[in-house]
């Protein structure tokens, strides 16, 4: 591998995580979740304000399953944010407190953020797929757009950790796996002595 493969797929997966927690936020932001035809009037409904005739007002006694979108969307944008902050960090030579990783923390936030998304988006369109005369709107697509964002974020800040740290394949294979094993105190055996 070329020196700095690592921070480069850092780089990526932190760009990537902006996208995906931008995408969120405008997600969740927007009434366009589900588009409603009731006598020949379009109403525009998100998880937050139903607006027709361009007048908007807050929803109130929704079913459980907008409580849920709201929630899992809502811990979605703060692990997206989160994930940013951390995949920052990583790329600096700032050291993460109690022998943690950036770059892993920023991982497993970009994971966690995809996996509300799909939640949240996947709970508010099988809850309002019965509505009738509705439709999805072009908020829950970006909602859609987010999650594959987030997972190609964690998984470029995974390989990008990886390479960064000192497991052997990021530094280059040695003649001797098993001595980075055995340095950490797991038992290890050669392939020849099983």
């Amino acid at each position: 591998m070329a020196p700095g493969r690592g921070s480069q797929l850092g780089a990526a997966g932190l760009c990537l995580s902006c996208v995906a927690t931008v995408l969120l936020a405008v997600s969740a932001a927007t009434e366009s979740w589900l588009r409603l035809w009731v006598l020949g009037i379009v109403i525009h409904r998100g998880l937050w304000r139903e607006c027709q005739l361009g007048a908007c007002a807050p929803l109130h006694g929704q079913r459980g399953y907008v409580e849920v979108s709201r929630g899992c969307l809502a811990l979605a944008v703060l692990a997206g944010y989160l994930s940013v902050l951390c995949g920052a960090l990583a790329l600096t030579p700032c050291l993460a407190p109690w022998g943690l990783d950036w770059a892993q923390g920023a991982a497993g936030l970009c994971f966690l953020t995809g996996a509300l998304a799909g939640v949240a988006l996947a709970c508010f369109m099988g809850g309002s797929a019965g509505e009738a005369g509705g439709s999805w709107a072009w908020s829950l697509a970006v909602g859609w757009a987010a999650v594959p964002a987030a997972g190609l974020a964690a998984r470029n800040g995974a390989a990008g950790a990886m390479l960064r740290s000192d497991w052997p394949l990021g530094s280059g294979p040695p003649n001797d796996h098993g001595d980075w094993f055995r340095e950490r105190g797991f038992p290890f055996r050669e392939w020849s002595e099983v």
